[in-house]
């Protein structure tokens, strides 16, 4: 009886074990998904959001096959941006559940817009370009999506792959196969007790018959028609084994694919800045080397390739200036492209949207980079030399940025307006403007042009002498700063009236002016303008603190005499 129910334990616990491992085979954890996808829609571009890649979280590798394969990385609404009007696909997974597939569905977005080639654009975190093929992983960070193209102008890669590395998981053991293995070893061992106790009864049974013991007789019974126990038991055992197994193949675990159920990962709830530390050191390499071809050949046109705005008109009278002098040390001012000692991004998804970079080792320079829509590259907009002996104002990091506000916001103390205006006045005025208490007057910039001033109106004294500061029409740049106010860079124009008081009289000027004028002086009197390119610091509204001038570079423009 024992035995056969060992031997019924023993076969529960094969099968058992078996069917437990026969099922876990079976639903073994998925290593990878791979989506491929021949497409059908005609196309230039073809745009794969955010929640494509990051259906699965896991590492994802995209590959494109093309005669020409432009992969390039940067957030959604930058490559949105960047398409605008124009057609594209926009690339999303489905699921096929019968067929157990991820499967990439097209969708025709856009409209008339021009086509135009990506490759080089700023706009690009990471750029793949290849012949025949191209590869690339982007992050999965609910933001990052990709941009695949041939030259902008041939249709885009008709062959795309996608694949999601899994992360190993650990392979739980179903239940019933740690019963069946029990079962196995509990019918294993009753198996091998009992083979040892019918071992010992052989035994005995070979040594000798014993002496007969006297029992006390039983009353004769009648086994006609009666079952037979040990087949009975047996049929039992075996019945007993098969319900249990029945029973026990409910103990295997559900298995979830995960290919079924694809989970993106959201979209940050808050701005993240527009351009990586890597993008901006890019981009002002190109900048700088497109600006020192130019300073070597006072070549104005080249510069507009990477240089706008301010900095433009600045350069230009800059050359104009230079050509002037027949000895070579005069050169323009350098622009500085590393180190970068601080670097501030904008937080935006609109534009024009600025950077923020202070380069340099022993003369530090403040450089704004602006790029006026998606598809222009960012131009050198404004630099200044950074004062000494200020006090920086804290900003953000730049894996945060900074926000970006309009010229008619109210969160500042003065407007730019107001600050041309604090400016003149402290540079007419010197110590004894009232505008000291709006900004402080403690700089070496408002210092030195002030003491110009006034030793031109000391020294002038047959002449009437006026001094105008007026905000140019190029719009400020304005980014915060961590304590709620901003940084303000803008373009001042100062222009300096010279006119004799008597008729006959002349007035004498020297240095670049007289080199403009081409003449030391004039009898009718002379007109000189400057362009000055300020950042400041700017309080937060309601704040005590007073406005900083943070860098300034003043530049001759013209100098002409008046009535010729």
């Amino acid at each position: 009886m024992r035995f056969w129910i060992a031997l019924s334990l023993f076969v529960g616990g094969l099968v058992s074990s078996a069917f437990g491992l026969w099922n876990q085979l079976q639903n073994a954890p998925l290593d990878r998904i791979t989506s491929v996808a021949n497409l059908e829609a005609p196309t230039t571009y073809l745009y794969l959001p955010s929640s494509l890649l990051s259906a699965y979280q896991a590492p994802v590798s995209v590959e494109a096959l093309g005669p020409k394969v432009l992969i390039a990385q940067a957030r959604d609404g930058d490559i949105l941006g960047w398409l605008g009007e124009s057609p594209y696909v926009e690339l999303r997974l489905t699921i096929n559940a019968s067929a157990q597939r991820a499967e990439i569905l097209e969708i025709p977005r856009g409209e008339q817009g021009a086509l135009a080639d990506p490759t080089g654009s700023d706009m690009w975190r990471v750029e793949v370009v290849g012949e025949g093929s191209a590869t690339i992983n982007p992050p999965l960070d609910g933001e990052t999506g990709l941009l695949i193209a041939s030259n902008g102008i041939e249709g885009a890669p008709r062959s795309l792959s996608i694949v999601w590395d899994l992360t190993d998981q650990p392979v739980t053991i179903a239940p019933i196969t740690l019963i069946g293995i029990s079962l196995l070893v509990i019918g294993a061992v009753m198996a091998l007790i009992e083979a040892i106790i019918y071992q010992r009864k052989y035994r005995r049974r070979r040594i000798g018959p014993r002496p007969p013991r006297r029992r006390t007789p039983r009353r004769a019974v009648s086994q006609a028609g009666a079952p037979r126990r040990g087949r009975r038991a047996q049929t039992l055992s075996f019945a007993a084994t098969l319900l249990s197994v029945s029973l026990l193949s409910g103990c295997v675990p559900e298995y979830e694919n995960p290919l079924l159920s694809p989970s993106p990962i959201a979209a940050p709830e808050t701005l993240t800045p527009a351009v990586t530390k890597e993008q901006a050191e890019k981009i002002l390499q190109e900048i700088v080397a497109v600006i020192e071809k130019s300073d070597e050949t006072l070549n104005r046109e080249s510069l507009e390739v990477r240089v706008s705005g301010p900095a433009l008109q600045v350069r230009r009278f800059d050359y104009n200036l230079v050509r002037r002098f027949t000895e070579t040390e005069r050169l323009p001012q350098p622009i500085q492209a590393s180190p970068i000692q601080l670097f501030l991004p904008p937080a935006t998804d609109t534009w024009p949207r600025s950077i923020v970079m202070v380069t340099g080792e022993e003369n530090l320079q403040l450089l704004v980079l602006r790029q006026e829509s998606a598809r222009e590259k960012y131009n050198l907009y404004l630099y200044a030399n950074l004062l000494p002996d200020i006090s920086f104002p804290e900003v953000a990091s730049e894996l945060i940025g900074a926000n970006q506000l309009k010229p008619d916001n109210k969160f500042l103390t003065v407007s730019q307006d107001v600050l041309v205006e604090a400016v003149g006045d402290l540079l007419n005025q010197g110590p004894d403007s009232t505008w000291s208490l709006v900004m402080d007057p403690e700089n070496a910039y408002i210092q030195d042009v002030s003491s110009v001033q006034r030793s031109l109106t000391e020294t002038l004294t047959n002449a009437n002498l006026d001094f105008a500061h007026d905000l140019a029409t190029d719009e400020p740049v304005m980014l915060t700063t961590v304590d709620g106010g901003a940084l303000v860079a803008l373009y001042m124009i100062d222009t300096y009236t010279i006119i004799p008081k008597r008729p006959g009289d002349a007035v004498a000027i020297s240095g670049d002016e007289a080199v403009l004028l081409g003449s030391g002086g004039s009898a009718t009197g002379i007109e000189a303008r400057y362009g000055a390119m300020l950042i400041f610091h700017v309080p937060a509204a309601g704040s005590e603190n007073r406005v900083t001038l943070l860098g300034a570079t003043q530049q001759l423009l013209t100098a002409i005499a008046l009535g010729q």
